[in-house]
């Protein structure tokens, strides 16, 4: 009942964040325009949201599953079967040596289990256990091993109740085979789709490729978890067959929520299931697994790369994740560079002094106002400068008043008509 007051106390700030998202949401969009055909729908689900937070109560405890007890209560099942079933197994840490020994696989294929009564002759109880001819290798590890989790399941199994014991325990990890010595495959998440690219050791793309994941969320939870499986098995073999390390962003999930119910299942899959999966799978195969940090990837990828190998957004982001696996730095383009030079004083950075990405940032606030899409160099510099008269269009010269065109205060008044272009400047040709 505690677990339930706090999963109560949970589903409630959850839906009350639910109800501000959505409320935000509307109230955005009736801003632009009160008659789009989104408000419908976001009203329809605010209600509904507002209907399950008023009758949000404590529900019933089944001791069981609810199949098992609705069998039990249509008289399907006996009570007896329904007691086996219900209380059909328990598990507990058992090991060789120490002090928990609740639960013990002996030599001679028999399990000691502690009973915890206090009567002599019945504080143990001593199981044979069957052993088939192919689970003779594995019984012969867990003999050898330190620590296993034992599991005891009660099942009735042809007529009759049998008991099945289920011992898992830690394999090694074998020694790692797929490195960073020739260079990294770095790897973009979506929850739609993997953008995979391939680098060599100096950081020079050779190749990529996109492994996609279609009606992910239509799934239902054993189905999904096995295409999941099958999927990332494409990404390590893609890894195997280059002989080379994987790299990704180490991604932080923070609680978001959202009116689309897809959206959220897709990010639920992608934390919870892929890229844990994936992750056990490198190391099981003996490929290495490296995160970086994920800020400014797609920014980077963008604006500098993006003319060079006209690929996507996505895998222009796993190319600058490879090559920051693989420790390069990205360096800002000359003409980025010359830009900043002009106007740096002027533009409000988002990162403080000292950080590698802060000249990053500035640039993308910079282009972001001026509406730049192609990123060529002529075109950057046509609309490069921030005010009016910083270079001369006749002689070239650059002023000694950095602030002609702007306001009193030093700031930029509207980016868009602070933008000049410069045609007759011969730096520009």
């Amino acid at each position: 009942m505690d677990a339930q007051k706090t999963w109560l106390e949970k589903r409630r700030k959850y839906m009350g964040k639910q109800l501000n998202t959505i409320t935000k949401k509307i109230n955005t969009i009736k801003e632009h325009d009160t008659h789009d055909r989104r408000l419908k729908g976001l009203y329809d689900r605010r209600s509904s949201i507002i209907a399950k937070l008023h009758n949000l109560m404590l529900t019933p405890v089944v001791f069981g599953t609810k199949k098992l007890f609705r069998d039990r209560i249509l008289g399907k099942i006996s009570r007896e079967e329904f007691k086996i079933r219900r209380d059909s197994s328990f598990s507990c840490i058992g090991k060789k040596q120490g002090t928990n020994k609740n639960i013990k696989v002996l030599t001679d294929k028999m399990v000691k289990i502690r009973t915890f009564s206090k009567q002599n002759g019945r504080k143990w109880l001593i199981i044979p256990l069957s052993v088939n001819h192919v689970q003779e290798r594995w019984f012969q590890e867990i003999l050898n091993i330190d620590k296993y989790t034992a599991t005891i399941k009660r099942k009735f199994f042809r007529g009759e109740v049998r008991y099945f014991v289920h011992v898992s325990y830690d394999i090694p990890s074998p020694a790692k085979r797929y490195g960073y010595e020739y260079g990294a495959i770095g790897l973009d998440f979506n929850y739609n789709f993997a953008a995979l690219t391939n680098v060599d050791q100096h950081g020079t793309l050779l190749s990529y490729h996109s492994i996609s994941f279609e009606n992910l969320h239509s799934y239902r939870t054993d189905k999904r978890n096995d295409y999941i499986s099958y999927k990332m098995d494409k990404v390590v073999n893609y890894c195997i067959n280059r002989g080379k390390g994987i790299v990704i962003e180490n991604l932080k999930f923070d609680q978001e929520f959202s009116y689309n119910k897809k959206r959220n299942r897709k990010l639920s899959n992608l934390k919870t299931t892929a890229l844990q999966l994936l992750e056990r799978k490198c190391k099981k195969r003996g490929v290495s697994f490296r995160k970086v940090f994920p800020g400014y990837t797609s920014l980077i990828g963008k604006y500098k790369y993006s003319r060079l190998h006209n690929l996507s957004t996505h895998h222009l982001a796993s190319y600058v994740i490879a090559r920051r696996g693989l420790g390069l730095k990205e360096a800002i383009p000359p003409v980025y560079d010359w830009v900043l030079s002009q106007v740096e004083e002027f533009i409000e950075p988002r990162l403080k002094k000292g950080s590698p990405y802060r000249r990053w940032s500035m640039i993308h606030s910079l282009l972001k106002h001026s509406g730049i899409t192609s990123f060529k160099t002529a075109e950057i510099l046509k609309k490069a400068v921030l005010m009016n008269y910083v270079l001369n269009s006749v002689t070239s010269a650059q002023p000694d008043n950095l602030k002609a065109g702007l306001s009193k205060n030093g700031k930029i008044d509207d980016y868009h008509k602070a933008w000049k272009f410069i045609h007759d400047t011969p730096f520009c040709k």
